[in-house]
């Protein structure tokens, strides 16, 4: 019987290395393949060409170090040099492209080791700058929103369609007399609970609150006395975004004061 030839590692290291650079053009997000010693770049896929600006050709030979602005870049390679460490690293960084423009990405890093002593590092990128542009779009209206919200003279929540609070102005912390601790803690169901507490007839409020959560374009106006004195004006109105419910706007205003 023959005995099988001998499979050389370094060999099958080499056959893999040439295989790779098809294998991650098939990839859609942008892949570059590091060796571990000096961190250079042996192979990029069009998609990495297209997030650093530069052919991937061009990117090989080049310290990956290099394609990070963020100092923190220097001890993340180190942690993933680390003899033990993790197979797999995953973070948010950023990148520079050709033009020295810092995108953000998801980075993963994963070692592989096609034959003993030949390892690479798998670097893939994908590109948050949509994601981070929608994210700060939506910062900013959240912020115009409050300062709009605490504008107006009615006290103002605006919940989900799931219930949850999504703003509420100081006017209307104070006419519902909400404990500070409430508003902190951002504590939904007790200050769902404390509004049902306050209003005289609980039994009936919650009744009125079942039918306006069944109704999603609901508008309506309510009336509410609270065991205070004062009588609370409610009114109910669809949150649209673009056609579609996407939460209530509850508004209120005092038609009569409690006692003093």
């Amino acid at each position: 019987m023959n005995n099988p030839l001998p499979v050389d590692p370094f060999s099958v290291a080499e056959a893999a290395r040439r295989t790779w650079p098809a294998l991650i053009e098939a990839m859609l997000e942008a892949v570059c393949l590091v060796e571990p010693e000096g961190l250079r770049i042996v192979a990029a896929n069009g998609a990495a060409g297209r997030l650093l600006g530069m052919l991937p050709a061009d990117l090989v030979g080049r310290d990956m170090l290099a394609t990070a602005p963020t100092p923190e870049d220097e001890s993340f390679w180190q942690r993933v040099g680390e003899k033990g460490a993790c197979g797999q690293i995953l973070s948010d960084s950023y990148v520079t492209d050709a033009g020295g423009r810092a995108v953000p990405v998801v980075r993963r890093v994963s070692r592989i080791e096609p034959a003993p002593g030949n390892a690479l590092y798998v670097v893939a990128l994908v590109d948050r700058s949509e994601q981070k542009r929608i994210e700060e779009a939506v910062a900013v209206g959240t912020a115009e929103l409050a300062a709009t919200l605490e504008s107006v003279a009615d006290g103002v929540l605006v919940v989900d369609l799931a219930g949850h609070i999504s703003h509420f102005n100081r006017r209307f912390a104070a006419l519902w007399e909400l404990p500070d601790e409430m508003l902190l803690l951002h504590a939904d169901d007790e200050i769902f609970d404390w509004m049902r507490q306050r209003v005289a007839d609980p039994a009936s409020y919650m009744r009125r609150l079942a039918e306006i959560d069944d109704a999603t374009m609901l508008r309506a106006t309510d009336t509410l006395s609270l065991h205070s004195g004062a009588v609370l004006e409610r009114v109910t109105l669809p949150q649209l975004s673009r056609g579609r419910p996407i939460g209530r706007v509850f508004s209120f205003r005092v038609l009569a004061s409690g006692a003093s």
